[in-house]
């Protein structure tokens, strides 16, 4: 299973790329990570969202592809 792990996200770039209409985001965080969210992520609708703003600190949890499954505010 994933592990949830705390991250600061340094960047965010919408990606011209979708999954059935949900847009995708390349986000990187301070520590050097990055990765893409899935079509399913949760956080598409979060963008607008002040937790969820470059220099905002999330719980990230990774497929085992590198991809963003589930992030949320840190608690």
């Amino acid at each position: 299973m994933p592990k949830t792990t705390v991250h600061t996200i340094a960047h965010l770039r919408r990606l011209k790329s979708s999954v059935n209409g949900n847009p995708r985001y390349m986000i990187e965080f301070e520590d050097g990570l990055s990765a893409v969210t899935m079509s399913d992520a949760g956080f598409c609708y979060a963008i607008g969202n002040e937790d969820m703003r470059v220099g905002s600190r999330v719980s990230v949890e990774l497929t085992y592809a590198g991809r963003i499954r589930h992030m949320g505010p840190a608690a």
